[in-house]
């Protein structure tokens, strides 16, 4: 498998507007909603915000934990949502550890990251990027991104804090 991609955001780079979250969510849903959003955005105080996506992580807990199936990859690695095989239990949700599966209030079906680049294209602060981890260590070479997600990640992947 070629190393997965996945969106990653800056948090000294982040605003906290918020376009990220509404774009999703009309992008996806036709209404401008954070529920309803494949992303959040966690503010840890002012002027310190984290854009959180899907990791597509390798071993993908997600995946394992669904009853009935309805997570797999594609050829490119991305975790889709299969909606036909959903029954929105929230196994996924519980076994992720990026808290980066929601169910969908309105359908009650599981949503996530899928990579589609939109917010990534209409961030106007050019803080969200999609990038491998490999890409993501060249990028940070001083380690300061990461150092600024470890810091935080009780608050950050928190199942409550969402």
């Amino acid at each position: 498998m070629t190393e997965l991609k996945f969106v990653f955001g800056d948090p000294d780079v982040c605003s906290g507007c918020m376009v990220c979250v509404n774009v999703c969510s009309m992008y996806y849903s036709k209404v401008i909603g954070p529920t309803r959003s494949r992303v959040r955005v966690v503010r840890i105080e002012p002027a310190l915000d984290f854009p959180l996506f899907c990791r597509n992580c390798e071993d993908a807990p997600c995946i394992a934990a669904c009853p009935e199936g309805a997570l797999s990859r594609t050829s490119k690695g991305i975790v889709i949502v299969n909606n036909r095989k959903c029954n929105g239990t929230g196994a996924c949700v519980a076994a992720c550890p990026y808290n980066a599966i929601h169910i969908h209030p309105d359908t009650g079906k599981a949503i996530k990251c899928i990579q589609c680049g939109q917010c990534v294209d209409r961030c106007p602060a050019d803080a969200l990027f999609i990038t491998t981890t490999a890409e993501l260590a060249e990028r940070d070479k001083e380690g300061r991104m990461m150092a600024l997600h470890n810091e935080h990640e009780d608050e950050l992947y928190e199942k409550e804090a969402m």
